[in-house]
This record gives C-alpha cells, sequence and structure tokens, in this order.
C-alpha cells in the first residue's frame, strides 16, 4: 500500500502554506488532536529521510509554524517560504537534504503538557515510521519557548527515539507535568537570549533552572567537559556568542548559543542589524547545521 497516500488521504491544504503540508487528525488519549506534516514534494519511499519535529510556543499554533509567522514582534520574511518550521524547511532544502517535518498542534494558550503531550509525540512517531520511509537514527525535536520546553522534556526522557533536540528559548521547570531526567546521552543545542525575562538563562543559580541548566545537564550525560566557564553574549553587541563542549561522547556533541536580545528564536544577532527576520535570522543556518551532521 501508498503509505504516503494511506496517512494523508483526507487531510486538507494550509492557506499560505507550502504546497507539501497538510494538516491532518489523530485521536491521541481519547482527544481529537491536529498536525501539519511536510513531505517532499518528490517523496521516495526507498529513501530514508530525516524526521524533525517542530512544537509551537504559548499562544502560537501548527498553522503559524507551518507558515512562518513570527511568534513575537514584527518583522520581515515571515511567510512559509522562508521560515516555514522555524527556517528548518528553507535551509534543509537550500542543502538539497529535505526532511519530513510534523508540527503538532497544542491545546489552549499554553498548549503543552508533558504527560499528556509525550503520548502524542509517541503516537505520531508510530504514526509516521508505519507509513514513510524515514531514518528511525535521525529523528529530532525543536521548538520555541513553550516548544522549547516540550523538546527539552522529550531530550531528557525520550533519548531511544531522538537523535538530537534544538531549543529556542528553553526551560527545565514550569512545563505541566515536568518530568524527572533520565539521564542518557542525546546531541543537544540550546539557544537563548541573555535579555529574555520569559525564559531566562539563569532562572535560579540554586535550584539550577534556566537554560544554562538545560543546556549542563546535557553536557554532564554526554560526558562532555561540563566544569566550564561559558562565554555569553554581551549586552549592546547585536551579536551572538556560541560554545562547543569539549570531550564529548562521540556522537553526542553539545552546543551552546547566547545572543544579545530577548524571547525571540528569530533575532538578527549579525553585530549590525538587531531586530527580528525570518531570512536573516542567526539560529536556522546553525541549526540545520548541527542537525546536518547526523
Amino acid at each position: 500500500m501508498d503509505g504516503y497516500k494511506a496517512l494523508t488521504t483526507g487531510g486538507m491544504s494550509i492557506d499560505k502554506g507550502l504546497p507539501t503540508s497538510t494538516r491532518l487528525k489523530i485521536k491521541s488519549g481519547g482527544s481529537d488532536r491536529e498536525y501539519i506534516i511536510d513531505v517532499p514534494a518528490d517523496y521516495d519511499p526507498t529513501h530514508p529521510y530525516r524526521l524533525i519535529f517542530s512544537w509551537h510556543q504559548a499562544y502560537g499554533s501548527d498553522t503559524g509554524n507551518a507558515i512562518g509567522q513570527y511568534p513575537a514582534n514584527p518583522g520581515s520574511n515571515f511567510d512559509a517560504k522562508n521560515y516555514a518550521y522555524f527556517g528548518l524547511h528553507r535551509e534543509a532544502m537550500a542543502a538539497k537534504e529535505p526532511a519530513i517535518f510534523v508540527a503538532p498542534g497544542g491545546i489552549g494558550n499554553f498548549p503543552w503538557d508533558f504527560k499528556r503531550d509525550s503520548v502524542l509525540f509517541d503516537e505520531l512517531l508510530a504514526l509516521v515510521q508505519a507509513n514513510l520511509c524515514i531514518d528511525e537514527s535521525r529523528v529530532f525535536t525543536t521548538g520555541f519557548s513553550y516548544g522549547a520546553m516540550m523538546s527539552y522534556a522529550l531530550s531528557v526522557t525520550r533519548q531511544s527515539k531522538l537523535r538530537a533536540a534544538v531549543t529556542m528559548a528553553a526551560a527545565n521547570y514550569n512545563l505541566p507535568n515536568q518530568p524527572a531526567v533520565t539521564h542518557a546521552p542525546i546531541a543537544y543545542f540550546g539557544i537563548t537570549g541573555m535579555s529574555d525575562g520569559t525564559c531566562p538563562w539563569v532562572n535560579n543559580e540554586a535550584g539550577k533552572t534556566g537554560g544554562k541548566y538545560c543546556v549542563l545537564t546535557h553536557a554532564e550525560d554526554n560526558g562532555c567537559d561540563a566544569s566550564v566557564t561559558i562565554e555569553t553574549a554581551k549586552g549592546g553587541s547585536k551579536n551572538h556568542v556560541c560554545y562547543d563542549f569539549q570531550n564529548c561522547k562521540a556522537g553526542y556533541p553539545v552546543k551552546v548559543c547566547t545572543f544579545d536580545g530577548n524571547h525571540t528564536p528569530s533575532a538578527v544577532a549579525d553585530g549590525m542589524s538587531g531586530g527580528d527576520d525570518g531570512l536573516k535570522a542567526f539560529v536556522p543556518p546553525l541549526a540545520w547545521k548541527f542537525i546536518a551532521q547526523f
């Protein structure tokens, strides 16, 4: 049977979305849930594709994720071509390495609950695996803000299913049913703005909460040199600073970038411009480079 046809029959196109994106429904935990899947136009059922889960932010939606709608402040180039799935679709196509994307739809303004939505993740992953040709060793998760919290929670509980996580403004607290950390290696890339007051770099030093500690948890679990002083972006620099942890377990890198900016996934941190732009944002090329090494 044609798995792609079986999966997408009855689905709907996305207004202002990519022609390859389809809105579908799934029954999960007794509830009717929605998700959007993007499958390459020239999908080859014999070629194993990367699969990337893309989780939207609070007050966002799967539709906004799929059409590249900017989640915080006004700016340029926030459309499906430039910023669908946080710009990763654009980067994958430019690299001529098309991937399959899944954007789950959350419930309410604060859309994710780990207990409920980890089940949704498991069920969506199983559904895609059953119908499409994916490389099961190259499944990734990404998200911004509440979506980064969900991705981080998956990164400390679903290491056997995920190859890597890329989180933009993650936090290791406040997610409903925040899970305990299961200590196992997974590649991890965290990005945080140094003036982010919503999901700060450090929320509580004594309690080890904040984006810094999301990164350090993975650095320790991956056997990296974690007892380091991480250089962070300077206020007023309009730039970003990245650090790659050293001596990590082979195949399990940990990377962190901080930037001169606030709560956003799409800062233009180039030392000059500032602001936000779907095409000029510094994160998508770096995020794709991190994913593409696998």
